[in-house]
């Protein structure tokens, strides 16, 4: 086997490898249309949001890991690659076709992540303020009861100075 057969060996592997990308792309851009569905949802089911982002976090780990692959099969092939351009020509425009695919989905789910981003802030930021109201409350009833408590003692303090 020669080395223009080994290198359309890799590419081959480099296409699968960026189809693999595509396929978890995909499964990580469901996950976030789930999200943003949970989003939309009263009440919201924080156990389901935390689904999500296990599962995303799962996928993302394995994008990692075919991202640290392709670069390092691209890296043994590079110099040959563009030393023959023209009998690789195919495989490579494939794979710029896929690079495109790929590229045009991660900029979908940035976009995606950046309105459930936005979701999220509006959530967090209405939960501290039950938080705050209900602290404020606690405190407000708590200050009544204590003076209602004390109140007694106060009136006979003063009741016993009149005489």
């Amino acid at each position: 086997m020669g080395t223009g057969d080994s290198v359309l060996t890799q590419l081959e592997m480099l296409e699968k490898c960026l189809m693999c990308k595509d396929e978890l792309l995909t499964k990580i851009y469901e996950e976030t249309r789930e999200q943003e569905a949970i989003l939309d949802t009263d009440p919201f089911s924080e156990e389901a949001f935390d689904g999500t982002l296990q599962r995303k976090e799962e996928h993302i780990e394995k994008l990692a890991q075919y991202d640290q692959g392709f670069e390092q099969i691209f890296a043994r092939i590079k110099d040959e690659v563009i030393a023959n351009k023209e009998r690789y020509r195919t495989p490579v425009e494939n794979m710029q076709r896929l690079i495109g695919e790929v590229t045009e989905k991660a900029m979908r789910i940035r976009s995606l992540e950046q309105k459930n981003r936005v979701k999220l802030e509006i959530y967090f930021n209405s939960r501290r303020q039950q938080i705050k109201n209900f602290n404020v409350s606690n405190r407000t009833v708590s200050n009544y009861y204590k003076s209602m408590s004390s109140g007694g003692k106060a009136d006979a303090y003063f009741m016993d100075k009149k005489s």
